[in-house]
């Protein structure tokens, strides 16, 4: 495993401390998470989503069809029309 020194602010390593002690990890564990997950997002997204991800692929839907789904239904909450 590799180690890089980072250089960063007293207010930003501050966040990274409370949110790794809200996920119950060391930081230097919770700030190496997130940069695997931003360096390999569909491994994020499979860990994210776990069984709605694999209901996805067995509805047999597309992504683009998803996409067209989550934005109707997002302006049907808002109460704002839906042009295709």
């Amino acid at each position: 495993m590799a180690t890089i020194t980072v250089k960063i602010s007293d207010p930003t390593e501050l966040k990274l401390r409370r949110q790794a002690e809200a996920a119950g990890k060391p930081v230097e564990q919770f700030v190496c998470d997130v940069l695997e997950s931003q360096t390999d997002p569909a491994k994020a997204l499979r860990e994210i989503s776990g069984k709605v991800h694999q209901r996805f692929l067995k509805s047999g839907m597309s992504e683009e069809e998803l996409a067209e789904r989550l934005e109707r239904d997002d302006h049907a909450a808002r109460g704002v029309p839906y042009d295709e």
